[in-house]
């Protein structure tokens, strides 16, 4: 058969299209363990302010808005800029410094009663909420201050827990947050601990997480921690991935 004839063209195309095809079928439509980690998963700021105000549980989130402090501005010196090959060394120290956690801050009066406007409730009394709306109340003294010690539920994929975890009580679970695409999507995770060993779960599989939040000193940051009461598996959300 020849290549340049039309049922030559169209068994070309069907030679290279079938390996194209199964390998769409067989990858999976979701990051792989090693990916997630390697995205950040162990490496978390939680007292971050970047999309703060999205996640945020308060139900006035002007007013924390307008009540963050604001940047000091240093007025440049007159001086000469340094000669580029300063500049590059400066750059290079400044990334091989890591950038120290952002410490938690008081953004105004926030109660028990702004939580139950912002936050809906199981029928049990807890409070649903996403992981990364967890996340964010590391950065937030007053929703710490009303939240600690309460129920909460939350919905997440989990992965072993390698910071913080001698002995063996904790796992971590994750969510990932896209910040333009899904291609630089990120994860947003917290500690779950159980008071004794925890259970098995298989890794990147969907749970239902049931417990009390408390925060943690650990790393020099506040670290939000679910005190696990109960814990199941459950099937993906219609969006495995936030926007």
């Amino acid at each position: 058969m020849e290549e340049s004839s039309w049922p030559g063209r169209i068994a070309a195309i069907l030679v290279l299209s079938a390996p194209l095809t199964w390998a769409a079928f067989q990858t999976p439509d979701q990051y792989s363990a090693n990916a997630v980690i390697n995205k950040g998963l162990y490496n978390q700021n939680y007292g971050s302010t970047t999309r703060a105000d999205q996640f945020s549980l308060r139900t006035d989130t002007t007013t924390a808005k307008t009540e963050r402090p604001q940047p000091k501005v240093t007025p440049l010196p007159d001086t000469p800029l340094p000669p580029p090959a300063q500049f590059k060394e400066a750059d290079a120290v400044a990334k091989a410094s890591p950038k120290p956690p952002e410490k938690a801050q008081s953004y105004g009066s926030f109660t028990l009663e702004d939580l139950k406007k912002q936050v809906p409730q199981s029928k049990e009394g807890n409070f649903i909420l996403e992981v990364p709306e967890i996340y964010y109340t590391a950065g937030d003294l007053e929703v710490q201050k009303v939240i600690t010690g309460q129920g909460v539920e939350t919905v997440a994929q989990v992965l072993p827990e390698k910071v913080n975890n001698e002995n063996g009580h904790r796992l971590r679970v994750f969510r990932m947050l896209v910040q333009c695409c899904a291609a630089d999507a990120r994860p947003y995770s917290v500690p779950v601990d159980f008071g004794k060993k925890a259970p098995d779960f298989k890794e990147m599989s969907w749970i239902k997480v049931t417990g009390t939040m408390s925060y943690k000193q650990e790393g020099g940051q506040t670290v939000p921690v679910i005190n696990a009461t109960k814990i199941e598996e459950t099937t993906a959300p219609a969006d495995a991935m936030i926007y």
